[in-house]
């Protein structure tokens, strides 16, 4: 039985990566979609983001955070800027709450990649010395290595979620690590966003507050370890 069920998954991963071909390269708008929407992240076009975003009307929210969820799987594409646009269109709750689902919608995606392909497939969007890098991070610290990083801006990312896939860690870690480790960072900076004339100064405030806070998380990474993930596989 073993046979068959191998082969059934492999014809199921093969119909799900050509039903996303297909669905960027056929069905209307999707493709100029993803095009419009990244060409803003990688300019760092905040007023063309925004308008964009909000040319979808009240589809407005969900737009936001399909774009932040495709812009996961983007090399050198930063999600910051569909935060701090979001809290420029819907204010700093309402824009950070969108920035929430869709950069753990994003995480999740890029995790299941991983999982589902494997390294080979990994490679295409990140640089392998980038992965032998985490690898050896996650054997040292297995999901705390996903809470800590989520909780630093400095660290890319999708290079974790990707990385993370690769190992042995659960979905169900994965997704508790991540949903509560991004959301200091996505709070500070869509606060941020809402009032952006405070500038650079407040932008190097926050970061520097969030690196203090993930040593500070690193440095009690065992007690953190065992109060939130044992006993979630």
């Amino acid at each position: 039985m073993a046979e068959p069920t191998c082969r059934s998954l492999y014809v199921m991963k093969g119909a799900v990566l050509a039903g996303a071909v297909a669905a960027y390269f056929f069905v209307p708008g999707v493709r100029e979609f993803v095009a419009t929407g990244v060409g803003y992240l990688h300019h760092r076009d905040f007023e063309g983001l925004r308008l964009f975003i909000l040319a979808y009307g009240v589809w407005a929210p969900l737009t936001s955070i399909a774009l932040m969820t495709v812009q996961s799987m983007v090399p050198l594409v930063p999600g910051l800027a569909v935060t701090i646009t979001n809290a420029w269109i819907f204010g700093w709750e309402y824009g950070a709450l969108y920035s929430w689902i869709g950069a753990l919608a994003g995480a999740v995606l890029d995790f299941g990649i991983a999982r589902w392909y494997g390294r080979p497939a990994v490679e295409k969007f990140v640089r392998p010395k980038y992965l032998d890098m985490t690898d050896q991070f996650f054997k040292r610290h297995g999901v705390m290595a996903v809470f800590v990083t989520r909780l630093t801006p400095v660290v890319p990312f999708k290079v974790i979620s990707y990385g993370a896939g690769l190992t042995a860690i659960s979905l169900q870690q994965y997704v508790l690590a991540t949903g509560i480790g991004q959301t200091p960072a996505i709070v500070l900076y869509s606060f941020l966003g809402q009032h952006l004339t405070r500038g650079i100064r407040w932008a190097i405030v926050i970061t520097t507050l969030l690196l203090l806070v993930s040593g500070l998380v690193y440095y009690y990474r065992n007690e953190i370890e065992q109060r939130l993930f044992s006993h979630k596989e």
